[in-house]
């Protein structure tokens, strides 16, 4: 016993069945031995239950894995029973091998409808394609709504649903973390997508080659769409009610919902195709407002957007007259000579025909190709020494025509000067924007889609168990402390004692001198 940490030698009066008794008020068990003069007492059992409780929590928890698995379907694949389909059919059309019966011990699937539509079959994901699952029940979304913030931000999406079940039928709103369960099969609101929205779009030339043209289109259908003898096609892929960006208004930024925005491709007759997104309101930037549509040739590419200036109305109308009247040909000759006879310098009528000439093919170049083609003439005919000053100078020119060709837009007050210089950055941007004409959104019809997660999971509530017993098990070991205590009787009076813990530390140490304080210690060897 003296090698122990805690050994103590003490004198006192009181008997061993005395001092058994003082333990005892301490939580400790007195354990019987066969020498008379020995008193063995144990605080803690507990601890080593942290030890079963720990290795059982991991069985049980395997057993529950295992339930929730896709043990069988492995089993039935391997024999042939089973095999995964990876073509893309209907469920109709999916072979029997595929399909998967309502009996099916566990499962996670997953199911997207349509407002009205129903479905008694879901899709479970597997390596490479998918399997169908049959359900016990039918199930039909009635209506499908998102809740907002203030901000526009969505606070949570909801599902109407109705269950027809054994000849019942039964009404249900799901939402995130809110499922509802029906014969052990648990149905969750997991996302939500467009379901075909009907849209009314007008089709905007930008570089007014052709009126502007009704379209009315659905998400996730085509249109065709004929232009300069090239057959191109509309692939609406996506529509988004709400767009919550950072917009900078006053000074300071601020989240807002800045509306709706319509994702199609544009595909030629070859097959190549640009993807575009496009916004139906003008967004507000710098204190003026713009309407965007970005344009990127691949998925891996970031969107380009071209930014429309909105005239004082809001509304688009101002730049399509703007380019209206930029490629009207009477109108570019009539501000030219007017420039001309306010000229004082051109007297000689050579110089005033060299100057018509010259200012009207720049004004054509940038017409034909934007600043690019203006830059692309200056590389080609002017020494690189004056570059920059012509480049200046023919930029001037460029504005001075656009501004007093649109004189009568100022008048009318649709657009202000500082429009001019924006309207012009994007005609020439446009020329990057690719042939796909500019979609206006006027109206459209919101179409939802629910998708929803449905699981059978038999094994969950013996991985809850499990989980139960790990924390059990955990805390016992962590936090219940063993302790066991020796005492034997040397002679009448003299008394010897031994302390040992699982986790002796100062406050064990601590711990065993009070003990040893009420049991009138002498002395520590």
């Amino acid at each position: 016993m003296k090698k122990f940490r805690n050994y103590y030698e003490f004198k006192s009066h009181k008997n061993l069945e005395e001092i058994s008794k003082i333990f005892m008020r301490q939580g400790f068990q007195i354990k019987k031995s066969n020498n008379p003069s020995l008193v063995i007492a144990k605080k803690g059992t507990l601890q080593k239950l942290g030890y079963i409780f720990t290795h059982l929590a991991i069985i049980v928890i395997s057993v529950g894995g295992l339930l929730d698995g896709n043990l069988l379907f492995k089993i039935q694949q391997t024999l042939g029973i089973k095999e995964v389909e990876t073509r893309n059919l209907k469920f109709s059309e999916v072979p029997s091998k595929s399909q998967l019966n309502e009996n099916n011990f566990s499962y996670r699937a997953t199911l997207m409808l349509n407002e009205k539509e129903k479905n008694d079959k879901a899709l479970i994901r597997a390596k490479d394609g998918y399997l169908v699952q049959h359900l016990p029940f039918e199930i039909k979304l009635d209506k499908f709504y998102i809740e907002h913030y203030s901000t526009g931000q969505p606070k949570s999406f909801l599902s109407d649903i109705r269950i027809q079940h054994n000849g019942e039928e039964f009404l249900k709103t799901i939402s995130v973390n809110k499922p509802v369960s029906i014969d052990g099969v648990t149905i969750y609101q997991s996302d939500f997508q467009d379901g075909g929205s009907r849209l009314s779009l007008t089709l905007m030339s930008l570089f007014d080659e052709f009126k502007s043209i009704g379209l009315s289109a659905e998400v996730y259908k085509q249109n065709e769409f004929n232009t300069d003898n090239e057959n191109y096609v509309f692939e609406f892929d996506d529509f988004r009610e709400f767009n919550i960006f950072q917009v900078k208004t006053n000074d300071a930024l601020a989240t807002k919902n800045i509306g709706p925005s319509v994702v199609y491709k544009f595909r030629n007759s070859s097959g190549q195709a640009l993807e575009y997104q496009t916004y139906q309101n003008p967004i507000p930037e710098n204190d003026k407002f713009y309407f965007m549509s970005g344009m990127r040739q691949d998925l891996q590419s970031e969107f380009r957007f071209l930014r429309i200036p909105a005239d004082n109305n809001l509304q688009i109308g101002g730049y399509q007259m703007f380019v209206k009247n930029l490629k009207s040909d009477v109108l570019i000759k009539k501000n030219i000579n007017q420039l001309i006879n306010k000229s004082s310098f051109l007297v000689d009528e050579a110089a005033r025909k060299s100057f018509q000439q010259n200012t009207y093919d720049i004004f054509q170049t940038f017409l034909r190709s934007g600043y690019t083609g203006i830059a692309s003439v200056i590389e080609k005919s002017i020494p690189i020494e004056n570059q920059e000053t012509v480049a200046e100078s023919y930029i001037k020119i460029i504005y001075f025509l656009a501004e007093t060709i649109n004189q009568d837009l100022i008048k009318n007050q649709l657009i202000d000067v500082s429009f001019i210089q924006d309207a012009l950055n994007t005609y020439s941007d446009s020329f990057f924007y690719g042939p796909s004409p500019f979609v206006i959104l006027n109206e459209y019809e919101k179409i939802y889609a629910s998708g929803l997660q449905l699981t059978k999971d038999p094994g969950k509530i013996w991985v809850y168990i499990g989980a139960l017993f790990l924390v059990i098990g955990i805390f016992c070991m962590i936090y219940v402390q063993e302790v066991r205590v020796w005492i034997i009787r040397k002679t009448k009076n003299n008394y010897a004692i031994a302390f040992a813990s699982n986790r002796e530390h100062i406050d064990f140490d601590r711990f065993c001198e009070n003990i040893v304080k009420k049991l009138n210690i002498k002395d520590k060897k």
